[in-house]
């Protein structure tokens, strides 16, 4: 029979222990990453009043500002110049 001393047997439950965490994290992690949400396609959009900016979708011409909830019409920015 195999003999087994309190220590062996302590190192022993702590090393399955951490092995069985560490694989459940790693399938966890690897299952979510593969379900990531793609966001849809949104422009920036600088507000007329407060100069608050801002994400919308594309296709409103007309937007409501967050911050102030006042309405502006469709600007362009690209590469951090207003069209």
């Amino acid at each position: 029979m195999i003999e087994l001393t309190q220590s062996t047997a302590l190192l022993l439950y702590l090393g399955f222990t951490l092995a069985t965490l560490l694989g459940v994290w790693l399938y966890s992690h690897y299952k979510t990453k593969s379900k990531k949400v793609l966001p849809l396609e949104k422009q920036l959009h600088i507000c007329e009043f407060c100069h608050f900016a801002y994400l919308d979708i594309n296709a409103k011409k007309i937007t409501q500002c967050p911050q102030c909830k006042s309405f502006n019409q469709e600007t362009v920015v690209r590469d951090g110049k207003l069209m």
